[in-house]
């Protein structure tokens, strides 16, 4: 009976051992399949990376191909089309530079009459000009003065002012001091009170707090110890210590609503403190409002005398622009009278342009007196008469009873006169001369510079070695060359200047002077 007692005892036993081990061997059995599964999928990727990169290659390879042929193409095309463009740009460059070198030598032939134009309008307007300059800096610096007198009395105005303020600035500043240095010297006293109140509850509550530790771990000790004898026994006892652990459950419990009770009344105190900071916040609040018053009028005045000397420089530059003002009007006023008075001259021009067209059909008589500038029109109808009666009286013989004083002073001023016109005739036939040489150079030099350009364009039509080894000219630029050069060139072929007397005067015009070599 015993045997089979026991045998009956161990059969769950072995069924149990059996059940425990049957999960070890799936968990096993699993897993290998696991690793089985986990070995092939990653052959599986190995060689799907191997095909990858084998097909990477080959697009690399395929697509350094093609984009080499591609850049071939495209440069082929790109050179075709720069080929046309350059031969487009080439062709009309030359046509381009054929009608700029007309154009330049059409220029050319009118330079020399713009700049002795140009020369006449900046003389009279740099005359203008410095009338104009001369006055307004006469008028500028008696402005200046007044306005340095209205500045520095301005200024001696607003440093006075702005010390008073200054000082009274300080003196409030001071005052201000002295009060923030009162409250902040309350302030540390109330903070030290609550910062030793709040130490001693403090240490206190850690003190409580450190002995309610350890009795717990003691109780806890004690109970650890309690339940590992306890489990061994019935469940009666076990009933008994859960009733005996209740209870002091109960007591750990009221012990610790007696502590919330004594957090509540420190966080009162807290509260109260708090209440009293605040209300010291008030007050300095209060104190603060008094002293942003006193700030906001000083900003006021500050912004009352800003706005005064806005005033004033608003006044100081509508000043300014009248001034200007009145100036571009005196400006315009000069422009138009400068185009006045080339209205003028152009108008002289067209006369003596005129006179010129005019003098083939001119007698002798006129001849003569028309460059005799010095007699005014009376002067010459009293000569007239004076003749007229000089061979009335040749015919008489009354004006042989005439003092010889008197036909010595006839004698003397008609031999003044002939030696007078022979004089204004020599000056004419001088002045003639000059021009046709004047005339005669400007046509030889027309004539090289046509040349020269003839030369130029046989050059670029024919190719031969003498040619090819010289400068190419398309690429020569026509420079015009300046006034000062003009003048240097006009003056080569010329002696000094030879001054023509024309009676009592001179001619002024120093191109006609010149007398070629």
């Amino acid at each position: 009976m015993l045997s089979s007692s026991k045998a009956s005892k161990d059969e769950p036993k072995r069924r149990r051992k059996k059940n425990n081990l049957d999960p070890i061997a799936l968990e096993r059995a699993r897993v290998e399949e696991c690793e089985k599964h986990r070995v092939e999928q990653l052959i599986r990727r190995e060689a799907l990376k191997q095909i990858i990169d084998l097909e990477k290659n080959m697009t690399e390879v395929s697509l350094k191909l093609i984009e080499a042929r591609w850049i071939s193409f495209l440069r082929e095309c790109k050179q075709e089309e720069l080929i046309a463009n350059a031969n487009a740009i080439r062709r009309t460059f030359e046509q381009a530079l054929v009608q700029k070198n007309l154009a330049v030598s059409f220029l050319s032939s009118n330079l020399e009459e713009i700049e002795e134009q140009h020369k006449l309008a900046l003389r009279s307007h740099m005359e203008v000009v410095d009338s104009l300059r001369l006055l307004q800096a006469h008028h500028t610096s008696h402005l200046e003065q007044e306005f340095l007198s209205d500045l520095l009395s301005t200024k001696k105005d607003f440093d006075i002012e702005l010390s008073e303020l200054e000082r009274n600035h300080q003196n409030e500043l001071n005052d201000l001091q002295l009060i923030l240095k009162n409250i902040a010297a309350e302030a540390e006293l109330l903070e030290k009170q609550q910062q030793e109140e709040m130490s001693e509850s403090h240490e206190t509550a850690v003190e409580k707090m450190e002995e309610f530790k350890k009795k717990v771990q003691d109780k806890m000790l004690c109970a650890t110890e309690e339940i590992r004898k306890e489990l061994d026994q019935r469940y009666k006892d076990f009933m008994s210590a859960s009733q005996v652990s209740m209870k002091e459950y109960a007591d750990k419990s009221k012990e610790d609503q007696e502590i919330t009770e004594h957090i509540a009344l420190q966080l009162k105190k807290i509260d109260k403190l708090q209440q009293e900071v605040s209300s010291w916040r008030l007050n300095i609040a209060r104190n603060a409002s008094e002293w942003e018053q006193r700030n906001r009028a000083m900003k006021k005045e500050r912004d009352a005398t800003l706005a005064h000397l806005k005033y004033l420089k608003g006044k100081m530059q509508n000043w300014r622009r009248t001034q200007a003002r009145l100036l571009t009007e005196l400006i315009k006023n000069a422009t138009t009278s400068e185009k006045s008075l080339g209205a003028l001259e152009k108008r002289a021009d067209g006369l003596l342009r005129l006179v010129q067209l005019c003098k083939p059909l001119e007698t002798e008589r006129e001849q003569v007196l028309c460059l005799d500038a010095n007699q005014t029109p009376a002067e010459i109808e009293q000569d007239i008469r004076q003749r007229f009666a000089l061979i009335d009286s040749k015919g008489n013989d009354e004006p042989m009873s005439r003092c010889p004083a008197d036909e010595g002073n006839t004698s003397s001023s008609s031999n003044w006169q002939n030696l007078h016109r022979f004089w204004t005739r020599y000056n004419k036939v001088v002045l003639d001369c000059a021009a046709i040489s004047q005339e005669k150079n400007h046509l030889e030099q027309e004539q090289r510079h046509l040349k020269v350009m003839l030369k130029q364009y046989l050059d670029d039509i024919s190719v031969n070695d003498n040619v090819m080894s010289q400068g190419n000219a398309l690429l020569m630029c026509n420079q015009i060359p300046n006034v000062v050069r003009l003048a240097e060139e006009q003056k080569k072929g010329y002696v000094d200047y030879n001054t023509v007397i024309d009676g009592n005067k001179f001619v002024g015009d120093v191109h006609r002077q010149m007398v070629p070599r």
